[in-house]
């Protein structure tokens, strides 16, 4: 039963306190305040919530007071360094806040077992239980917002019936948002944090799930592992996208292994024979990591650095450590299974946060650092003049991405570096992607047209005209005669290597470029944007004809016989 306790009243009161300042910070037009604000009042606030009286016992409050510091003013820096065109640093303040839920909630388990350790450092029980319960606890507070808008929003609905409709202004006013869904949000978060008992269950459930789940898991990981005897690694690389999949696995087992594992001190429940297999798929998953990375590091020898590479470089890195550390656990005896694993796993989860804090300073931003690595590489000759992506350099990577092309171009107009004829082929890339800045500026698409151009082709900068966005790394156009008419159509193909559809545009009478149709099957839109390059793709007639059957067009599917 839920009474105004002490507690409950406390908690209320740091959800009226989190409401008020972020309605002050919707308030505020400078984006670094405003965001350093709301994260503030986010971190602090929860932590504040879930610890309770415990805040006040062995200096954790100033544990509390230094995340909230160090968290602000990194948010602070990531929107400052968008300034007005938040756009060109997009992926800079997309990654920090999806990586400042994930620092939050490890630095946030530490936290939490700080009041109650033994010594020096928390426990690793304390740690686990944390980890986990944190999870349900916020999912509560959130549920618990959901059901409270829910009944708000009915509520305004049976008045606006009645023709009294001052409840949904004052339920749509800022002030009303912020303060409700906080108060609300900080009570779910108490309501969670006083019912062990349901938690615990929650808890309780999802571990069973994982102790379901991991040799299935194990099995994928060994039998893809074997796999790769007998097909080799080309098939890998000729994905382009085997690096997240092969990550993905590794993830989904450490996952399901931690959730078997728990504190160490139980039996997995598995006959010695699973055990086995668990331990065979802990000693495959260095293997795919090492694969991942190799993948990653191919692309970054032949195209350079972007920050998505070295995101992608940093979890391999993140990942390969979890993994030598559970192999290692699996060879070296262990006074139980797995025992090793209470201490690498907190070491590991404190060089991650580091990590991701890092690459969201100045001092290692990953957009100043493919700056610099994008501008090497063209002029020491290891990427090709003609396929230098100044557009990437320029709207891509942010006030570091245009400062290192404001000063290239500088070298390159003065003479300085490259001869002739390159640094004037080098010099109309980099005009090029300066003359483009409105349309690329206004709505971010790239668009490369492989062939010639076709009339209005400044209409398909509008994103409005339908078909892919073409964000990075963007579209190419080619302009062929889909229907024989004697008038070109446009045909885009997105730039990435999985399958989706292919949209067609036609041009009417008055000259506006429209969505026609789409083609369906492609596997790789990569591949074929290369043999449109070599000149491989060609407009067919189909051998079988579509039927009319009144308003209604049936297109036929011949079926491929079989090879004999």
């Amino acid at each position: 039963m839920l009474t105004l306790n002490r507690s409950v009243r406390t908690c209320l009161a740091i959800g009226l306190a989190q409401g008020l300042l972020l309605w002050l910070a919707s308030a505020l037009t400078e984006p670094g305040l405003q965001f350093a604000l709301a994260t503030a009042v986010l971190v602090g606030g929860i932590n504040l919530v879930l610890l309770g009286s415990d805040v006040r016992q062995r200096g954790t409050a100033w544990l509390v007071l230094g995340l909230t510091l160090v968290m602000s003013a990194i948010s602070a820096w990531v929107y400052w360094e968008g300034g007005d065109s938040l756009r060109s640093s997009s992926w800079l303040t997309g990654t920090w806040v999806c990586f400042a839920v994930v620092i939050t909630y490890i630095v946030t388990a530490f936290i939490l077992s700080w009041p109650i350790r033994e010594g020096r450092f928390p426990r690793y029980e304390d740690l686990f239980r944390h980890a986990w319960d944190t999870v349900f606890i916020v999912l509560l507070g959130l549920l618990l917002n959901g059901v409270f808008w829910a009944l708000l929003l009915l509520w305004g609905s049976l008045f606006k019936m009645l023709g009294i409709v001052a409840l949904n202004q004052l339920f749509s006013t800022t002030g009303f948002i912020c303060i409700s869904s906080m108060m609300v949000f900080a009570l779910g978060l108490q309501m969670g944090r006083d019912n062990d008992r349901v938690i615990g269950l929650l808890r309780g459930i999802l571990l069973t799930l994982c102790r379901f789940l991991l040799p299935l898991s194990s099995l994928i990981a060994i039998v893809f592992t074997l796999a790769l005897l007998f097909t080799g690694l080309q098939p890998i690389w000729a994905t382009g996208y085997s690096t997240p999949i092969m990550l993905c696995l590794v993830a989904a087992n450490l996952f399901l292994l931690n959730g078997v594992f728990q504190v160490g001190e139980q039996s997995s429940g598995y006959p010695r024979w699973l055990l086995r297999m668990v331990d065979l798929c802990l000693l495959c998953l260095p293997v795919l990591v090492l694969l991942a990375g190799y993948s990653s590091w191919l692309r970054i020898e032949q195209y350079g650095l972007t920050p998505s590479r070295i995101l992608a470089m940093l979890l391999v890195a993140v990942m390969l450590v979890h993994t030598l550390a559970a192999a290692w656990a699996v060879v070296v005896p262990q006074r139980q299974w797995l025992w090793s694993l209470r201490i690498s796993n907190p070491l590991i989860a404190l060089l991650s946060v580091v990590l991701l804090l890092a690459i969201h300073t100045p001092w290692f931003s990953p957009l100043q650092i493919s700056a610099s690595n994008q501008v090497k590489r063209v002029l020491e000759a290891k990427s090709p003049v003609e396929s230098f992506d100044a557009d990437t350099l320029l709207y891509r990577l942010g006030p570091p991405g245009k400062q290192a092309f404001e000063a290239l171009l500088e070298q390159v107009e003065q003479g300085r570096v490259l001869a002739e004829p390159a640094r004037e082929a080098l010099l109309k890339r980099l005009k090029d992607a300066q003359a483009g800045k409105g349309a690329r500026d206004s709505d971010g698409r790239l668009l490369e047209w492989i062939g010639p151009v076709v009339e209005g082709s400044e209409q398909f900068n509008d994103p409005g005209i339908g078909g892919q966005q073409c964000l990075y790394p963007g579209c190419a156009m080619w302009a062929v005669d889909l229907d024989q008419d004697g008038q070109d159509e446009v045909l885009q193909l997105p730039k990435y290597s999985w399958s989706d559809p292919l949209y067609f545009f036609k041009r009417d009478a008055q000259g506006k470029w429209q969505r026609a149709g789409t083609y369906t099957g492609v596997e790789n839109p990569l591949e074929m944007i290369e043999m449109i390059r070599q000149g491989k793709v060609k407009v067919v007639k189909p051998r079988y004809q579509s039927l009319q059957a009144g308003d209604e067009q049936l297109s036929p599917q011949p079926e491929i016989p079989p090879q004999l």
